[in-house]
Order: C-alpha cells, then sequence, then structure tokens
C-alpha cells in the first residue's frame, strides 16, 4: 500500500522522466471479429519512471482503452508487457475498418502497424443448375472463409426470395468452412423467377452475431404440367348439332399452360371416330348426326404425357318430316329413337287420325282420297305441322292410306315392269354367251385369290382387300389384311425382298396399353398401302415388300417411306403419352422363296437377311439403321453414316435427299386415315 501510494505522489508532484516504448510484434494485417490480438512490448528508461502504462484501439478516428497498469522502472530498468485485446463487441462495440493500437506511458507512445478488423464471410458454391421443376430440391456444397482466411465454423441459412420476402428457408451448419445444405421446392410453387441467399454467419457465447456474409443466386421455377382437364360446352350433345370440347393443361399452380394437345373421340362401342391434334384452351366442334342413337360417348385427351378422360352424352330426340306432294304424304323418323304417335290429317273439313309407327331414318308414304275436287291439307303431329292448299284429290271417299310398296307400284305401272323384264332377259343372254367363251385360262384365273389392284386408293387396301382383317397371331395388338407366314418346307420362287424390321423394346413392361394399339395400327395400315406383308415375331413387326406381291423389283423406296412414316407415328406417341414405347427400325434387302397360297404370303429365309433386320433394329435406339445391301440400293435417297454397333456394320440416315416427297406420302395417308378409319 504504502508502495501504491508513493508511485500516485511521483505521478503527481514528480515530472515524467522520458521512456522508450518499443513494440516486439506487429499485429497481422487482417483480424475477423472474435480473434485475439496479442500487442507484446518492452518498455524502458534510462532514469526513474512512474506511472500508468496503455493501449488504446484507435479505428477511424474513434478511440478505446482495452489496457491499462501502473509501471515503476528504475534507471536502465526494462518491463516486458503482454497485452491482449479479444475483438468481441463486448469490447470494441462497433469498432471496425482500419485500425491501428497506441501503446502509451505518460507522453510517450508508439503505433502499431495498421491492420484491418473485418466481420466479412466470403462464400463459395458451385451453382450450375439454375432451372428447377416444383418439388425438386435444391442442393449446395460449398465453403465458407472469413476474410482473414479462416474456415468458419457457425450456421448457414438458404432462402427463397420472392417480392423482397422470405417465401421458405432452411438452416444449415458450416463445420471448419465446409457446408452442405438442401431446400426441397414445394410441388405448388408458382412458375417464375426467384432469388436464392445464401447468409453464412457466426455467433458469441451470447448468441450474438459476429461474422457474417451472403450470397444471391436467381434461378427459374418451370412451369409443369400437372393435370389435364377436358371442358365441355355441355355434356349433353343433341342429334343434329355439334359437340364442342377443348383440353385445358395446369401447371402446379393451376394457372394455364398453353400447348398442344390430341383429342379423340369415341363412341358408345368406344371406336374412334375423330382424332385431332389442336391447342389446348381452344374448343373444337365435331358434329353428332341427327339419327345418332342415344348413348354415352368418351373424349379422350392426350398432352405432355398427361391423359384424361369424360363423357359426354347424346339426348334423345323424337323428331318427324312431313311431305305433302300431290296426294302423296310422306313422314320421316328424324330423330333418334323410335317414333309411335298419332298424327291428326284434315282433308278439307274432315278429320282422320293415323297411327305412326317408324325406326329411326326410316319412312312412311300415305296416299290421300276423296270425292273428286280440290282441297286443303293439313297434317299435325303435335311437334310437327305441314299443310297444302288446292290439292287435287279423286276417290270415293275422304281417307289415308299407307301407299303400296315397290311391288304395287310395279303392277300399278304395267309398263315399267316390262322394261324390267326386258333389261332382264338381256342380262341373262350376255351371262350365258360370256359363259360358253370361257377359256382354260379364264378358268384357272378364276381360281387364284383376287388382289387389290391399287392398294393406294385407301385406308388398309392391301393384297386382300375385302377380305377380313384378323390378329397376326394369339393375342396381338394388331390386325392385317396380308398376313406373312414362314413355312419351313415351301414350294414358290426364290425373289429378293425388302424388309423393314420394328422392335418395340418395352412391349412386356408398358403397364398401360393406351393408344398403343391405335399406334402401331396405324403403322400396319401404311406398310398394307404399299402391299407388303406383315409378320409378327414375339416384340418385333416385319414388313415384307415383294417383287410377286408389289409387282416391281424396286421396292427399297417404299420400305424407306414405311419406316420413316412408322418412326413419325412413334416419336409423336412418345410426344402425346406418357407411357413411351422404346422402339427400333431397320432395313434390310436379300432373298427369300416365296408363294402366295390362301391369302398368306408364306416364306422361307434362304440367308440372314430377316434375322439380321431383327438383330439391327434391336440396336437402334429411336432411329432407322440400314443394312448394307439396301444401303447400297438407297444411295439416291438418303446420305448415310457407316457405324459399327455390338460388332455389326450398320448405316445411320443423315439426310434424306427428297423429303418433299416423303412428306405428301405422308399427308396423303394422314388424311385418307383420318376420313376413312371411323369406317373400318
Amino acid at each position: 500500500m504504502k508502495k501504491i501510494i508513493t508511485i500516485s505522489l511521483l505521478l503527481l508532484f514528480l515530472p515524467l522522466i522520458s521512456s522508450e516504448i518499443i513494440i516486439n510484434q506487429q499485429p497481422d494485417a487482417i483480424y475477423n471479429l472474435g480473434d485475439v490480438i496479442t500487442v507484446p512490448t518492452t518498455v524502458k528508461s534510462p532514469k526513474s519512471v512512474a506511472g500508468f502504462f496503455q493501449m488504446d484501439l484507435i479505428c477511424s478516428g474513434i478511440q478505446e482503452n482495452f489496457y491499462k497498469n501502473g509501471v515503476s522502472l528504475s534507471p536502465g530498468e526494462e518491463k516486458k508487457i503482454e497485452a491482449s485485446l479479444v475483438l468481441t463487441k463486448s469490447v470494441i462495440g462497433e469498432m471496425k475498418g482500419n485500425c491501428t493500437i497506441k501503446a502509451f506511458l505518460g507522453n510517450d507512445f508508439s503505433l502499431t502497424n495498421n491492420f484491418k478488423i473485418s466481420d466479412s464471410i466470403a462464400i463459395k458454391t458451385t451453382f450450375e443448375i439454375v432451372e428447377f421443376n416444383p418439388g425438386e430440391t435444391i442442393t449446395l456444397l460449398g465453403q465458407a472463409l472469413k476474410e482473414n482466411g479462416k474456415a468458419v465454423n457457425g450456421l448457414i441459412e438458404l432462402s427463397i426470395i420472392e417480392d423482397n420476402s422470405s417465401r421458405i428457408s432452411q438452416a444449415g451448419t458450416i463445420n471448419n468452412g465446409a457446408f452442405s445444405i438442401s431446400l426441397s421446392l414445394p410441388e405448388n410453387i408458382k412458375a417464375g423467377n426467384y432469388l436464392i441467399k445464401l447468409n453464412a454467419y457466426e455467433q458469441d457465447i451470447d448468441s450474438q452475431t459476429t461474422n457474417n456474409g451472403f450470397l444471391n443466386q436467381n434461378i427459374l421455377v418451370k412451369q409443369v404440367p400437372t393435370s389435364l382437364e377436358i371442358v365441355f360446352d355441355s355434356s349433353e350433345v343433341q342429334p343434329g348439332t355439334s359437340l364442342r370440347v377443348k383440353a385445358v393443361l395446369h401447371d402446379q399452380t393451376g394457372e394455364k399452360i398453353q400447348s398442344l394437345t390430341f383429342l379423340s373421340i369415341k363412341n358408345r362401342n368406344n371406336k374412334i371416330l375423330e382424332q385431332v391434334e389442336i391447342e389446348t384452351d381452344q374448343f373444337y366442334e365435331f358434329p353428332v348426326e341427327y339419327n345418332e342413337l342415344p348413348s354415352s360417348w368418351k373424349v379422350v385427351a392426350v398432352s405432355n404425357k398427361l391423359t384424361s378422360e369424360a363423357n359426354f352424352t347424346i339426348l334423345e330426340k323424337e323428331a318427324i318430316k312431313i311431305e305433302i306432294a300431290d296426294k302423296i304424304v310422306t313422314i320421316t323418323n328424324m330423330g333418334n329413337v323410335l317414333y309411335n304417335k298419332t298424327a291428326l290429317v284434315k282433308i278439307g273439313n274432315q278429320s282422320l287420325n293415323i297411327d305412326v309407327y317408324l325406326e329411326v331414318g326410316k319412312s312412311q308414304k300415305y296416299v290421300l282420297t276423296a270425292p273428286d275436287g280440290s282441297y286443303s291439307i293439313e297434317i299435325s303431329t303435335g311437334e310437327e305441322n305441314a299443310s297444302a292448299t288446292n290439292v287435287v284429290l279423286t276417290g270415293k271417299a275422304v281417307d289415308v292410306k299407307k301407299a303400296p310398296g315397290n311391288l304395287g307400284s310395279i303392277i300399278r305401272y304395267p309398263f315399267v315392269w316390262i322394261f324390267i323384264v326386258i333389261i332382264l332377259a338381256f342380262a341373262v343372254f350376255i351371262f350365258v354367251s360370256r359363259s360358253s367363251k370361257k377359256s382354260f385360262f379364264g378358268y384357272i384365273t378364276s381360281k387364284i385369290p383376287r388382289k387389290h389392284s391399287d392398294s393406294s386408293q385407301g385406308v388398309g387396301q392391301g393384297l386382300n382387300h375385302g377380305y377380313e382383317m384378323v390378329p397376326l397371331t394369339k393375342g396381338s395388338l394388331i390386325s392385317s389384311r396380308n398376313k406373312a407366314e414362314i413355312s419351313l418346307s415351301i414350294k414358290g420362287d426364290k425373289q429378293d425382298v425388302s424388309v423393314v424390321s420394328l422392335h418395340i423394346k418395352n412391349l412386356k413392361t408398358i403397364q398401360t396399353k393406351s393408344g398403343l394399339e391405335e399406334t402401331l395400327q396405324k403403322i400396319v395400315d401404311i406398310a398394307e398401302s404399299k402391299k407388303a406383308a406383315i409378320y409378327e415375331d414375339s416384340s418385333s413387326i416385319i414388313f415384307i415388300l415383294s417383287p410377286s406381291l408389289t409387282r416391281t423389283f424396286k421396292n427399297e423406296k417404299a420400305a424407306l417411306e414405311i419406316a420413316q412414316s412408322a418412326k413419325e407415328i412413334l416419336l409423336h406417341h412418345n410426344k402425346m403419352f406418357k407411357q413411351r414405347i422404346e422402339f427400333g427400325i431397320s432395313l434390310n434387302h436379300g432373298p427369300v422363296i416365296g408363294s402366295y397360297e390362301n391369302h398368306v404370303f408364306k416364306f422361307s429365309s434362304i440367308d440372314t437377311t430377316l434375322s439380321a433386320a431383327k438383330k439391327i433394329s434391336s440396336l437402334a435406339n429411336e432411329e432407322i439403321l440400314l443394312g448394307e445391301k439396301i444401303n447400297d440400293k438407297l444411295r439416291s435417297e438418303v446420305k448415310t453414316i457407316k457405324q459399327n454397333k455390338s460388332g455389326i456394320d450398320v448405316y445411320a440416315i443423315k439426310e434424306i435427299k427428297n423429303p418433299e416427297q416423303h412428306a405428301k406420302f405422308i399427308k396423303n395417308f394422314t388424311e385418307r386415315y383420318e376420313r376413312e378409319h371411323g369406317k373400318r
């Protein structure tokens, strides 16, 4: 106590003697909050010194003392002082930036080199994906370092910012500077641009934030089709009017999406009557015949791999048409149900009732009679009325009778009967004359199955047009009039054929056959329009173009058109349906022995033409690959690139030299198919 009092008195009453203050170690260039700055200092003096040794932190003109201690030195004595500064807000407050430390004793002082106090954290991450689907998870891996280069041990927060406010966020930890954080987007998040914000920070023991840093990144949430809705102008349709229907595609929030949809209209027997590709949210009108029976029909919409079905009802309609021509009244059932009512007929001043019983689409004629004269005629059924004036009638009494049939008309008009007899006699004469002159060759020709002479005239008009379409195999999804079969023992002609092989790779794993049967049948119809015979083997459909069937030796171009058409149809199917068809197509050329027997093309392969075609199609991936022989024959039609797949040399199509011809064929076929498909 005496010593302290003595030093204090010396400080008050004795003049201070100059001393030397030496900074033994300069601070580092940069410090972050939470760091400790150590400033080892030596104080010495040639004379006796007594006073308070202090250290102040000076930042941007603000000075704050952090160390103070009394010092008493004898002449020539020196003292080492170890002073430390802990960079916490409780010690330095908000002081940061460019700083220095001042060490002083009395009027003597020394300054350290300038250094920086920072609270900044730098975040580094790889952010390669900037577009996300709703429900997708955003995962970020990265590194967080303080400005002093040291690793961060703290927390990190990932936030999705919309309209300057946080929508969703996820917190994680940073250990030794490394972090991994994930955030799942909501399934119903609105499509649009968003800001992703990463915020890294450290906290002190009082849970006060010390160092922090952030990183921003723009992302796009895509508009994803999630539902397909079928909308009717009215789900109850009167016969003789048009169904108005549209498909509306919705995204994850219910907003409409503009796209294309494939609409199919099926009747009560589930038979497709119309197929059309149209923009979504646009009404399509389908006319319903006036006599279409009351029933429930179906509309199937396919768009962006979504499928939707909805039913509509064709209502009952009871309607007739009454026509008066001279003394003949014709009543026709113009509705779609049986008409069974009583009609009132007024001839002059007299009224009669007739029972009208007509099936859909049927007509009945009635003959009006009355004593010779001119009459006013009125006919009424309640729903329909007709009238005529100055109708000349003859007879004994007022009456209405059903008109006689055709035979009665003929009897009533003998000259018509005579004319028909003459025509029939002439026809019999011609038939007998031609039969007596039939040659041996004519007899042989009559035994040969009739073949359609021009299959290009309509969809499905192949070699056996007129024969019933039958499934190729038991349980097959497709039917054909032009069936082909392999025969091990066959007598026929050796001929070079062009072969198209369509391999369905995932046929056994397709969960739903929705649209599959119709797609494959459409391809078969195209092949039959080119007079191809159809052979089915496991997961492959083989189209054989034989000179004995096509009546030409140049079938390579037709094979190419079949292959290109099949590819376009399958790619369109994959675009419209959720269940994809994985396929490959090949073309090959080689010899077979074949003959046409009992409406079936029976053949036997001489070499590996068919087996090679099936192998190549199994190697193709939604493309057309050519064998070497047919590649040589198609050089004028296509440019190809040679490839080797599984040890087999194949040729991939690079360019079709006359694409407009192929496009014209597809267009013409499609028009015919849409026009005649409902008739098959």
